[in-house]
């Protein structure tokens, strides 16, 4: 018979390890000092940017990241540790997770893996200052398209000039 500790030790990090497995980024928050309130409303916005926030014992944390074969973020795993897994835009989940620590003093953003490169708070908090995924892929279509407007126009314009010429000689020819 199995032991109730040791089953949801088992349970926890087998979650743990599922989740790590389907997100493309792991945030590590230090959340000391954040009432129920405050966490509510952590997870209500993570939820609206579909990502969830995991806390459980540190212990836990540092057995599924061995066992998930992930390095870097068990040195940033101390004291009330949450993680936040998300397979959204990364630099949208870290704008919305600096914003909220802006409003709430004890929340501490201590650091993030995707794609197996570990961020630190500073990149971050630069990350969160870029435009969102939209906008950037906006911008790229317009600098994109101008060259391509330009040489319609242009194009555009000496035919225009050809029609011109054309009519000119076929009315002298009348």
């Amino acid at each position: 018979m199995i032991k109730a500790g040791s089953f949801f030790r088992k349970t926890v990090t087998a979650q743990i390890e599922k989740a790590l497995a389907k997100s493309d980024s792991i945030f590590v928050l230090g959340y000391s000092g954040l009432t129920s309130i405050q966490m509510t409303d952590l997870r209500s916005s993570l939820k609206q940017n579909q990502s969830r926030i995991l806390v459980t014992k540190n212990s836990l944390m540092h057995r599924a990241l061995k066992h998930s074969n992930i390095d870097g973020l068990n040195g940033l795993i101390s004291g009330p540790t949450a993680l936040v897994f998300s397979s959204q835009d990364i630099a949208a989940i870290a704008k919305m997770l600096i914003q909220f620590a802006k409003a709430h003093q004890s929340l501490v953003l201590k650091g993030a893996l995707f794609q197996q490169q570990l961020f630190d708070h500073r990149a971050l908090e630069t990350l969160s200052r870029l435009p969102s995924k939209e906008t950037l892929r906006a911008q790229l279509v317009m600098a994109l398209k101008g060259p391509l407007s330009g040489l319609v126009l242009t194009l555009k314009g000496n035919f225009n000039k050809l029609v011109l010429v054309l009519n000119q000689i076929k009315d002298k020819k009348k």
